[in-house]
């Protein structure tokens, strides 16, 4: 969007805000976790969870509902809702804020290999051979209709060092909707390990965004939707790609007809670009979909489906199943060339409070049509990748993928130990595949109060590549002010 129109568009936001804004908890953070555990039991019932991230205050009104909702359940998911609680004490107040230290963090990762493989859905971040550093420091403020989010994060490697701003953000409120202008993730979609459209597999964009960061009931019939939430993104790529500097936007609707089930409708495009059409009449056509298939008009490379979430709060054994699908082409103005997520997640295993088991699987595979995802014929093999790193799931094209995960939960200790298992499939169209397989441990358990640790042991196989076996390390301190 034009820097003129922007500053605008601020202009009015400015002078119309009457709500208060606030920021959001960061994708990667385990509370959605909890989160989930509790929507799977049964005890959060006005959740819309497969849109992240989620604002404070939403976070805040969830635990209430939990808290309500729990009063007949065990002391172990009573237990779950008290650490929320204790994790979000200072969140629920009316007091304005400028915290300068939110959160201050230090990251260790050693790795004996180049490869990248096993560095996925850490938006954007990569590690090199060797020892690898990251410090960083999370500062927020709520100023009423005002909030802001700044990460600043030094990272270290053995041969040269960085600093960034892993987030960045301010957020206007006005009417029940907030405005988000500056560097976040996002993920859409039901899947744990992967979503096909939008995950944090790639650096945060650059973007506005608009949401109504609470869910709402619409009027008259539309009310039977139930709680109600819609995402608009757009932003600007990067330079450094086969047609530089294009248009992405994003548009994402999720709704909850019943307590127990869940769904949402995503689409994305991208469009425009040094060299190609952004005027007007190419917005309408990306917004319509007209033209998706006739190179002249322009109208550039479009995504979209849909996904669904159940969830089955039965008392011996509650279980939550999911499937997402989006196609990547359009014809006869419906999606085609489909890709896949589906899932199962059990959040107990009958009496054992404790243990949580989930199964995901996942394709971009499109038979007769190799390496048809996140590809265009004009934007090129990596049209859908952020700074070299897939925007959607990050087994990338042609590929399919097979995930288990095995979660043990101490709520004491604000803790979760569990193992994961993952298989990775590639270039499934062609001769020579292929096939990651991986094993990961991972602990993460307050130490005392404001002060948290996180542990990694992960071991990666290669089979078709140079690099063979690879093994990292990771070690997280946090604490919280």
């Amino acid at each position: 969007m034009p820097s003129k129109g922007l500053i605008i568009i601020l202009g009015i936001f400015l002078f119309i805000s009457s709500v208060e804004a606030g920021t959001y908890l960061p994708i990667e953070e385990d509370v959605y976790n909890i989160l989930l555990r509790l929507e799977a039991e049964g005890v959060i019932n006005s959740s819309l969870l497969t849109t992240r991230p989620l604002s404070y205050r939403e976070i805040v009104r969830l635990i209430f509902e939990a808290e309500d909702n729990s009063k007949d359940k065990s002391p172990f998911i009573q237990g779950l809702v008290s650490s929320l609680k204790e994790r979000f004490r200072h969140e629920g107040s009316q007091v304005r804020y400028i915290k300068p230290l939110d959160a201050l963090y230090a990251r260790y990762v050693y790795a004996d290999s180049d490869s990248q493989v096993l560095y996925y859905n850490m938006e954007g971040d990569y590690y090199k051979k060797g020892s690898n550093g990251r410090i960083g420091v999370v500062s927020r403020s709520d100023l009423r209709w005002l909030s802001f989010y700044l990460a600043p994060e030094f990272r270290y490697y053995e041969q040269n060092n960085e600093v960034l701003f892993k987030r960045l953000y301010g957020v206007l409120s006005f009417s029940g909707l907030e405005l988000t202008v500056g560097k976040d993730s996002q993920w859409w979609g039901p899947g744990y390990h992967g979503a096909i459209l939008l995950s944090n597999n790639a650096e945060p964009f650059t973007m506005l965004r608009l949401t109504n960061p609470q869910p709402a009931l619409l009027p008259w019939i539309f009310k039977y939707l139930g709680p109600f939430r819609f995402t608009f993104f757009v932003t600007r790529l990067e330079e450094e790609r086969l047609i530089p500097e294009p248009y992405l936007w994003g548009m994402r609707l999720n709704f909850k007809p019943l307590p127990s089930v869940e769904i949402g409708l995503s689409r994305t495009a991208l469009l425009g670009g040094k060299g190609r059409s952004e005027d007007l009449r190419t917005w309408w056509r990306s917004f319509t979909g007209k033209g998706e298939n006739e190179k002249d008009l322009q109208a550039g490379d479009q995504r979209a489906g849909g996904d669904i979430k159940f969830t089955i709060p039965f008392r011996i054994q509650p279980i939550q199943l999911y499937i997402e699908a989006q196609g990547e082409d359009e014809a006869g103005g419906l999606p085609y060339k489909w890709a896949y997520l589906t899932g199962i997640y059990l959040p107990r295993l009958l009496t054992f409070e404790r243990l949580g088991f989930r199964a995901e699987y996942a394709t971009t595979h499109v038979k007769g049509e190799p390496n048809i995802w996140y590809s265009h014929g004009i934007y090129g093999q990596a049209a859908y990748t952020y700074k070299g790193r897939v925007i959607g799931h990050h087994m990338g094209t042609d590929s399919e993928d097979l995930f288990f995960e095995l979660s043990y939960l101490i709520p004491e200790k604000d803790g979760r130990l569990y193992i994961l298992y993952d298989i990775e499939r590639h270039n499934l169209s062609g001769a020579s595949k292929e096939r990651k397989k991986e094993v990961s441990l991972m602990v993460d358990f307050k130490l005392t109060k404001g002060l948290y640790f996180s542990g990694l042991y992960g071991f990666g196989r290669i089979e078709g590549s140079e690099y063979g076996r690879i093994n990292i390390f990771r070690g997280i301190i946090t604490t919280r002010f």
